[in-house]
């Protein structure tokens, strides 16, 4: 008789996600995904999120991505990276500008991004981003 025997261990990190819509004057709207993953054995936690705006018609334009890696220890945390990301779907738009910087127990990412019909710019939209750590490490 053979038998084996696999031993059972507990996933080394977990993943949370949440979302939000927030719908536009004009019918488009953005949809704001966070997710999180926590490393077990460790106090730290890597977030991303994400924001993708839609067109009144639910065709994707545009999407940025804020990432940002985080340490807790119970009394405080701190921001250990940061990283932003954007992809275009809709090519009337174009990047601007782009950054990620880390602030203390947050990561901060600014996107600008630019509108064009027939080559010419008509409009601007400006997106900023934040994900904070607490000490207890939860993520907002």
């Amino acid at each position: 008789m053979l038998i084996s025997y696999v031993p059972f261990t507990a996933s080394a990190s977990e993943l949370i996600s949440s979302t939000e819509t927030i719908y536009l004057e004009d019918g488009s709207y953005i949809v704001i995904e966070l997710n999180i993953t926590e490393q077990r054995s460790t106090s730290s936690k890597t977030a991303s999120k994400s924001y993708t705006f839609n067109g009144s018609s639910g065709e994707v334009k545009w999407k940025a991505t804020l990432t940002g890696t985080f340490t807790y220890t119970g009394t405080s945390a701190s921001c250990t990276a940061a990283n932003c990301t954007v992809s275009i779907t809709d090519d009337v738009w174009y990047i601007i500008s782009k950054s990620a910087s880390k602030s203390g127990n947050s990561a901060i990412g600014n996107v600008v991004m630019g509108r064009r019909f027939l080559g010419i710019k008509i409009d601007e939209e400006t997106l900023n981003m934040k994900i904070t750590c607490d000490a207890s490490g939860n993520i907002s």
